[in-house]
This record gives C-alpha cells, sequence and structure tokens, in this order.
C-alpha cells in the first residue's frame, strides 16, 4: 500500500509539472511580448547655464537683481515599445548684487520628479509628477519653504528639446562649405499642469495656493556655419491661483553655439518683457550668460 501511495504521488507531481510546462509553452508569446524592446537606458541630458544680469532695475524691493544660475538634467532609466522613463533633477539658483555686498545667494529653487515620454518621428508626448521647492537662503522663513506637486503633461517637436537640440546641429556639418545649413526652421512645446491642492501637507503643498499652469517654447533655427550655430527662443507662462488670479511672463533668447563632438556650448542673451510671478520676479531684466547643453 505504501508503494503504491509513493507511485500516485510521483504520478501527480509528473502531471502537474507538464501541466506547468504546457502553460509556460503557452505563455511563452506573451511573455516574448512583455521583454521584447525592453532596454536599459542610463542616458543623461540637460543644461546648465549661467548668467549676471545686465540690465533693468529691481523687480521687488527686497531683491538686488546680480546672477542667476540654472541646471537641470532628465536620466533616462530604461526604454520599453518606445515608452521611456526618467527623472528630472533641476534647480535654479538666484544671487544678489548690492551696494554693499557683490555676490549673495538669495534663493534656490529645486525639482525633483520622475516622468514618462513616448517618441514619434519628429515630436513627442511627456507626463510628469512635478515637485518643487524653493528656499531662502540665509533668511528666517517663518511660515517655512514655498513647495507644491503638481501634475505636467506636454507634446512638442524633437528640436524643441535638448538632447534632440544637441543632435540636430551636431548632424548639420557639411566638410568644405562655411555656410553649413541654413534651417529657417521652427521647433515647439507645450506643457499644461494642475497642482494638488488642500490643506498644507507632506503630499500636497506649502504656502502655495496656485492651481493650474500652462507655458510654452517657440524656437526659431538659423543654422550653423562652421563650428558655431544659432537660433532663438520665445518662452511664455501662465499660472493661475486659487482666487482666480492670473500671473504670466514672457521672455525672448538669442544663442549663439560653439559646436563640440559631443555636446554644445554657447553664449545667449534674454530679455523679460513681462513678469508679475510673486515668487520667482525677473520683470524687465535682462541676462547675458554662458550655456553647455548636453
Amino acid at each position: 500500500m505504501k508503494y503504491y501511495w509513493e507511485m500516485r504521488r510521483v504520478h501527480s507531481f509528473v502531471v502537474f509539472w507538464l501541466a506547468l510546462c504546457g502553460t509556460a509553452t503557452a505563455a511563452s508569446p506573451v511573455l516574448d511580448w512583455i521583454t521584447d524592446d525592453f532596454d536599459v537606458l542610463m542616458n543623461t541630458n540637460g543644461q546648465i547655464t549661467f548668467a549676471p544680469y545686465v540690465n533693468g532695475g529691481s523687480p521687488r524691493n527686497d531683491f538686488k537683481p546680480g546672477y542667476r544660475s540654472e541646471f537641470f538634467t532628465y536620466v533616462d532609466f530604461f526604454s520599453w515599445k518606445g515608452l521611456v522613463s526618467n527623472w528630472l533633477i533641476a534647480n535654479s539658483t538666484i544671487i544678489e548684487r548690492s551696494d554693499t555686498s557683490a555676490f549673495r545667494l538669495h534663493r534656490i529653487r529645486y525639482t525633483l520628479t520622475p516622468g514618462y515620454r513616448y517618441e514619434f518621428d519628429t515630436w513627442l508626448i511627456s507626463g510628469l509628477l512635478l515637485h518643487e521647492c524653493i528656499h531662502a537662503i540665509g533668511e528666517f522663513e517663518d511660515e517655512g519653504s514655498i513647495w507644491w506637486n503638481s501634475f505636467r503633461f506636454g507634446f512638442g517637436s524633437k528640436g524643441a528639446y535638448p538632447q534632440y537640440l544637441v543632435e540636430r546641429y551636431r548632424t548639420l556639418k557639411r566638410p568644405h562649405y562655411p555656410l553649413a545649413r541654413v534651417l529657417n526652421k521652427w521647433d515647439y512645446q507645450v506643457n499644461v499642469g494642475a497642482f494638488l491642492y488642500g490643506p498644507n501637507s507632506i503630499w500636497i503643498a506649502q504656502n502655495s495656493d496656485y492651481r493650474y499652469s500652462q507655458d510654452a517654447l517657440f524656437r526659431y533655427h538659423l543654422g550653423r556655419w562652421g563650428r558655431w550655430g544659432a537660433y532663438a527662443d520665445l518662452n511664455q507662462y501662465l499660472w493661475l491661483r486659487e482666487h482666480g488670479q492670473l500671473e504670466q511672463k514672457w521672455s525672448a533668447t538669442a544663442n549663439l553655439l560653439l559646436v563640440g563632438r559631443s555636446n554644445i556650448a554657447g553664449l545667449y542673451y534674454t530679455y523679460v518683457f513681462f513678469d508679475d510671478n510673486v515668487i520667482d520676479n525677473e520683470d524687465a531684466l535682462g541676462s547675458l550668460g554662458f550655456k553647455i547643453v548636453f
């Protein structure tokens, strides 16, 4: 009897194993489809800028414009079926230049957010869970720092994004021609955002009453000659606050590029035509700076 039950257990195990193998065989096309086109990227692209303000007055009584330094980078983690998972890391530092001090840090703005994008032949769509925080430096803030969380969705042509901006100018090289190419081409990027709001908490916001945002970039490519290139940007921003108050910012930037083997560097001039944002105001300020796009 003992031998009989042992044989029954062996038989049951064999039947179970064969069933699993049959299920795995049947599911293999599904598994192949899931794992197909999966790739670990770990690519980075972004921009670094530093610019002193060269014209314009003080937009706020408590701020003497001096310099502005900005950095942002997208880290692409993996791609699957055209969907790219990335992480945005950024900061913007505002530096004062007063009568008594030539260099004093004023505020720093952090951005840290996961996101995705899906790419087509000439354009892409993106989505971000945006976390931003603004700290005063060397000053006590009675109510603490300003920060918020928001969802942002956008779309645009590839030349409006840093990784494809570098590619666009690097691929224009034509040996033995003083003028590589006159592009006369436009690129664009449009984003809309919705802020999480409610009582101040670790999940919502602090000292912020923003509800919705919208921003756009319109880029005109002039072209490239030798190792040099030029393009111009028009930036537009809108913010809607809790009680229907609308804030906006408009600026234009002229860029002169020096194209390297992998990245590009350049000089730029930015003028802010109008800005009534209460947190980061640059109304009627002009800045002349240096940038690296990678």
